[in-house]
């Protein structure tokens, strides 16, 4: 079983602007695709300053194939998920997983596990440091998958940094539990800096940056997203969001899927859509046969969401 890493990292504190994007289709009613994509991810932004003063109980489920594709392990991992803002850059916030049950069995001393890792992790000399002691603890029964990011940091493409790389077309409309929605496609036109695999370099910026670990042992492979956000006509906020990712290895005429992944959104007390359900899959790239295989999902659920009883610091996000 190969380890997967994903890992998604933004920074804090920058002021709000709202830029023109690039964008192709047909105009919709009252608005064109361009004022529904910077009004998507102005309403991105929204979400992001206000889910990180939000608490849930997170239910990982995973569940690991075999060559033939059939279920070989399951396991069922139940976490207090809180945002973490970094003692070491009080710019930049990641997910932490307070781990309380694992396949129905309670933790031994959870909360004095919790207690001690703040402490713990207060000693880390560097972001970075506190990054890898996030993953690893909210990870530790996580059957060699680390999935970083997707719960925090909602419709990455929509980023400032990252949605220059790609473009966007109107589908159709649709509707979802009775709101009318833009179905909007988006693809990835050009590499970026922001969407690499673990064997690229780090642009280090604190922009948000995808990291995919995609087994394929090649610092020239070319990844790429494509996927499609279900996007509320009324709000502008997502409500579902199907994304891809392709992996063309160097000297392959065809990319291959390295993964899927679907978001779910709902209603919350919060003003902002919640994370209803996201179900992550993966697939080994195959070299000799120069295909890929339907490797583990990952599948996220949560509780109603609350507030902390402590306060947390504001902050505006790009």
């Amino acid at each position: 079983m190969r380890h997967v890493l994903i890992r998604l990292l933004i920074l804090l504190n920058i002021a709000i602007i709202m830029y023109p994007v690039i964008g192709h289709g047909q105009s919709v009613e009252r608005m064109s695709i361009d004022q529904v994509i910077a009004g998507a991810a102005e309403q991105r932004r929204l979400y992001i300053n206000e889910f990180r003063n939000l608490l849930s109980q997170e239910t990982k489920t995973f569940e690991i194939y075999d060559k033939k594709g059939f279920i070989k392990k399951r396991r069922s991992v139940i976490s207090t998920f809180i945002v973490y803002q970094l003692s070491k850059n009080d710019q930049a916030i990641a997910e932490y997983r307070s781990v309380l049950s694992v396949d129905g069995k309670n933790v031994e001393d959870a909360d004095k596990r919790a207690e001690n890792f703040f402490e713990r992790i207060s000693t880390a000399e560097s972001s970075n440091k506190e990054l890898e002691r996030l993953e690893n603890e909210g990870s530790r029964y996580d059957q060699n998958i680390s999935v970083n990011g997707f719960t925090l940091f909602q419709a990455a493409p929509l980023a400032e940094n990252i949605r220059s790389s790609m473009e966007f077309r109107l589908l159709r409309e649709d509707v979802i539990s009775g709101n009318t929605v833009y179905v909007i496609s988006y693809t990835q036109t050009r590499q970026s800096p922001y969407i690499i695999t673990e064997k690229q370099p780090v642009v280090g910026d604190g922009k948000l940056t995808l990291i995919y670990e995609t087994g394929v042992d090649d610092k020239a492979a070319a990844v790429r997203l494509n996927g499609e956000f279900w996007i509320d006509a009324a709000t502008l906020q997502v409500r579902r969001e199907i994304r891809n990712l392709t992996v063309l290895p160097e000297g392959w005429s065809t990319p291959v899927t390295a993964g899927a992944t679907v978001f779910e959104y709902e209603a919350s007390d919060f003003g902002i859509l919640v994370p209803k359900r996201i179900e992550h899959t993966t697939f080994e790239i195959k070299k000799k046969e120069r295909s890929a295989l339907k490797d583990s999902k990952i599948t996220f659920t949560y509780d109603k969401f609350t507030r902390p009883d402590v306060d947390v610091k504001s902050s505006e996000v790009k």
